[in-house]
């Protein structure tokens, strides 16, 4: 398999197994050992930075603890000066927002706060009540108000006066703290969070969801990962010591083992870029070993033109040397050969190849196996389209292919001395689809020698489809033009013979009506002569034209008033809209009277009574156009292809067949339109009938 591969290919593909090899060594070895460090490493920074977070923080509700027992203390011992108390320790205590104190079983309560914290509303903080764990007698509570997201730390302590039972509770500012412990600064995604020991959320507005069993006892950080929206996170939880809480950060996986990603991303590049070396190098190597090759090949291009007075240079790489030395000889013995006037041999052997190459007859040679030696341009054109590959192409492929047809077999016989020459001669179509043909004349010389077996033969395809497709055109066409002039040819002999005859008693005015009808079929002949003639001058472009800037609401209104009385006969009526102002176009008045004229009388004949004709015309940026609708009997879908067809007619409908017509209306319409490089479009239905319209491009 390698030998089919060049030098450049082989190294670039070794290239590709050695790098694909490292990377997945590096992948399955190098990876996790790496990874397994990584995670360790970045875990351990994430609890050292939960861990001073969260001593800091323990330090500060210590303090507060400390102050809240202190202040019970007071009051117990000089009640008397528990207003002096209170004030004291309101402005003393760092955090401390507001201080109640309620006497046990009554509603009444005194609230003294600071004067900066008067407009905070507290009646909206839900208390979550659990004992401290330095006094178990202070029960704290961590809690939010929900209307401007702030941080409470509540503690509550029972003060003993007498025989009364009073509560003291002070709120402390704890937004500080709750920041500190969940904007921690690790630069990557990651959640923080407040849990009781129940697992319940302190702060709603950063909630993670947390197995059950993920609290512990334990003071320091402890390590576990979960799952949270399909993605493995790492988490750290650990115990405050001042209250019953779990302080929680969930780090994501992509930021924790960012290095290993680093590390892949660095090794895929170093990959590329060690295959980009490798494949230059390949590119250099192979550059190297075919520029002498390239050499040589252009200097033996020199001989396939016949000129061997160029030399086949020396080349670098040795290895060629003897490739250079060979092909040196054989242009030295050409040379030779050259001067003793084999040039000419050689030049009309090339002259007879290029002019059958170049022939627009398929030419082909078959050798004695009746394999093809040579075939020219448009011969090969024909295999290709008989899916036939000309490197093995046989005779039989082409003859017996489903697609030909061999018909009209004749042969020739010479003799001349010592071989025999057979010419078969026939006629080839081939077939293409929608009923298409290709004609060929089909000649086949043969040469055979004295044992009688064909050494040689030469084929030739002359193509003769034009000139088929021109006779069938042409039959038909006098066929149709004979059918049209046999009824009133028929029609004006049998009148004539009619006043010819002595015996035939007739009055002057029968005389006179048969007069009348042989002219008028003088008339239809001298007609469809006449538009046969014009259509005929039309597309052979004998006919000259000029062109001058007409109106067609002009145009369409004398058409309008010529065939005015033909509407008497069927109550019918036109309509004229009008789409814009300026109907101006550049074209040929008569020609354009004639389009319009012969649109408007079909539109006329076919179709009932009582009808009115719409006759539109638009202005449009880029084109004029004008349209005629009929509400007539309208065109099938098979025959609209058909329509604009000399000598066409609709046949589907039978009051439309009994209109008179020659079948060359529409065609003569569209080459007018097509001498105005225009269009003509139809759109034919039952709401309709039949509507043409005529677009002339500004």
């Amino acid at each position: 398999m390698l030998n089919k591969f060049t030098l450049r290919k082989r190294i670039f593909l070794f290239s590709s197994i050695l790098i694909t090899l490292a990377f997945t060594l590096m992948w399955l070895f190098v990876r996790p050992q790496y990874k397994e460090a990584i995670i360790n490493e970045r875990t351990t920074i994430v609890s050292q930075l939960q861990e001073y977070s969260l001593q800091r923080s323990d330090q500060v509700i210590r303090n507060w603890l400390n102050s809240t027992t202190y202040t019970v203390d007071e009051i117990e011992n000089n009640a008397a000066q528990t207003q002096d108390i209170v004030s004291r320790t309101l402005n003393l205590t760092p955090g401390l927002m507001r201080i109640t104190i309620s006497e046990e079983g009554s509603s009444e309560t005194v609230d003294i706060r600071r004067s900066m914290h008067d407009d905070i509303d507290f009646s909206f903080i839900e208390y979550n009540w659990l004992p401290s764990n330095l006094d178990p007698t202070i029960r704290v509570s961590l809690s939010s108000n929900p209307q401007d997201e702030n941080y409470f730390l509540i503690a509550q302590k029972a003060i003993r006066i007498g025989g009364s039972v009073f509560f003291l509770d002070m709120y402390f500012d704890a937004s500080s703290i709750v920041d500190e412990l969940i904007n921690i600064p690790l630069g990557g995604t990651y959640e923080a969070n407040i849990f009781s020991e129940n697992g319940t959320n302190i702060l709603p507005h950063k909630e993670i969801e947390l197995p059950e069993t993920i609290l512990n006892e334990a003071n320091f950080s402890n390590q576990s990962t979960i799952e949270i929206n399909g993605a493995e996170w790492f988490l750290l939880n650990s115990r405050f010591q001042s209250i019953p809480l779990w302080h929680v950060v969930a780090v994501e996986d992509s930021f924790i083992l960012k290095p290993v990603y680093d590390l892949i991303i660095f090794s895929l590049i170093a990959g590329g870029s060690i295959f980009l070396i490798l494949f230059t190098f390949s590119w250099y190597v192979s550059r190297r070993v075919n520029k002498p090759v390239e050499q040589i090949i252009s200097d033996v291009e020199y001989m396939s033109t016949l000129n061997f007075e160029h030399p086949i240079k020396p080349v670098t790489l040795p290895e060629f040397s003897l490739m250079q030395n060979t092909l040196e000889t054989i242009r030295l013995t050409l040379q030779r050969y050259q001067k003793i006037n084999v040039e000419k041999v050689i030049l009309e052997e090339w002259k007879n190849r290029y002019m059958m190459t170049y022939s627009k007859d398929l030419i082909g040679i078959l050798n004695s196996s009746k394999h093809f030696s040579f075939i020219n341009n448009n011969f090969e054109q024909l295999l290709g389209d008989l899916n036939i590959k000309p490197d093995s192409a046989h005779l039989d492929d082409i003859l017996s292919h489903p697609k030909i047809t061999v018909a009209k077999f004749e042969q020739r016989i010479h003799n001349p001395d010592p071989y025999t020459v057979k010419i078969n001669s026939s006629e080839i179509s081939h077939y293409l689809n929608d009923n298409k043909n290709d004609y060929y004349d089909f000649q086949y010389v043969s040469i055979i020698n004295k044992e009688g077996h064909e050494e040689a033969a030469l084929i030739i395809l002359h193509d003769m489809t034009e000139d088929r497709l021109n006779d069938i055109k042409r039959n038909e066409m006098i066929n149709i033009i004979a059918h049209e002039l046999k009824n009133p040819i028929t029609s004006i002999m049998g009148l004539s013979e009619v006043l010819m005859d002595s015996t035939y008693q007739m009055n002057e005015s029968e005389k006179d009506n048969m007069i009348n009808e042989i002219l008028i079929s003088g008339q239809r002949m001298k007609s469809l002569v006449n538009r046969f003639l014009d259509i005929q001058r039309i597309e052979s472009g004998r006919i000259n034209i000029e062109f001058e800037p007409i109106d067609l609401m002009v145009v369409t209104e004398e058409v309008r008033a010529i065939t005015h009385p033909l509407l008497k006969d069927k109550n019918l009526k036109t309509k004229l809209v009008r789409e814009g102002r300026n109907f101006q176009i550049n074209g040929s008045r008569d020609l354009i009277f004639d389009a319009i004229q012969n649109l408007l009388s079909n539109a006329i004949k076919y179709g009932g009574k009582d009808r009115t004709i719409e006759i539109k015309l638009s202005h449009k940026p880029d084109h004029h156009s004008i349209s005629i609708t009929d509400h007539g009997y309208g065109i099938s879908i098979e025959e609209q292809k058909k329509i604009f067809d000399k000598f066409y007619r609709v046949k589907s409908n039978k009051k439309a067949i009994r209109e008179t017509g020659t079948g060359l209306g529409l065609s003569y319409v569209r080459e007018i339109i097509d001498l105005h490089n225009g269009e003509i479009e139809l759109e034919s239905n039952e709401d309709i009938g039949s509507r043409f319209t005529l677009v002339f491009p500004k």
